[in-house]
C-alpha cells in the first residue's frame, strides 16, 4: 500500500469518525413543516433509464448476503438497474410533487430462480474463464469500505480505552 493510499484511508477513518459521533451527539431533527390538507400545482416524473443496458446479459459471480445461502457463490446474469423504491419530494417554493426511482443492479440466479439485487450481495462481472471462482471472505476484507469501517471500528476502540 503507498503511503498515499495509506493517509487517505487514515483521514476518511478518522472522518468517518468524526461524523459519526456528531451525529450521535447532535441527530437531526426533521420536522414537518406542511399543513394539511395541501395542494399540490403539479406532479413530475423523472424516470430514470437503465444506465447499463450495454452490460445486460452478462455473467456475473454473486454471493448473496442472506444467512440462508451459507455463503455459497452462485453463477448469476445480470438484469441492469432496476428500480427498488420510489422517492417522492415536495418543493414547498412551486408545489411541485418530485417523483423518482431509487435502482439497484438485479441479478437473476438460475440455481434459485430467483433475482437478488446488488444491495442484498456481494458481486462482480466474470471477464474470463478464471474468474469462475467463489467470491471469498479475503475478497470481502479487501473491499474499500469494508477496511474504512474496520479503521472507524479501531479508532474508536482506541478512544475509548484512552478515555478510561
Amino acid at each position: 500500500m503507498s503511503k498515499v493510499d495509506k493517509d487517505f484511508g487514515d483521514n476518511l477513518a478518522e472522518l468517518l469518525g468524526a461524523l459519526s459521533k456528531e451525529m450521535k451527539e447532535n441527530p437531526i431533527k426533521i420536522e414537518s413543516e406542511f399543513e394539511y390538507p395541501m395542494e399540490i400545482s403539479g406532479i413530475k416524473l423523472n424516470h430514470l433509464k437503465n444506465v447499463n443496458t450495454k452490460k445486460t446479459g452478462m455473467l456475473v459471480q454473486i454471493r448473496p448476503c442472506d444467512e440462508e445461502y451459507k455463503k455459497k457463490t452462485y453463477l448469476g446474469i445480470y438484469l441492469g438497474k432496476f428500480p427498488i423504491e420510489i422517492v417522492v419530494s415536495l418543493s414547498k417554493n412551486t408545489n411541485v410533487l418530485n417523483v423518482m426511482n431509487m435502482t439497484n443492479p438485479a441479478i437473476f440466479v438460475p440455481e434459485l430462480k430467483k433475482v437478488i439485487f446488488g444491495c442484498e450481495s456481494w458481486w462482480g462481472e466474470i471477464e474470463s474463464e478464471a474468474e469462475l471462482k467463489e467470491i471469498t471472505n479475503d475478497d470481502i476484507e479487501n473491499v474499500w469500505y469494508i477496511k474504512a469501517l474496520k479503521q472507524i471500528g479501531q479508532i474508536k476502540e482506541e478512544k475509548n480505552q484512552t478515555d478510561e
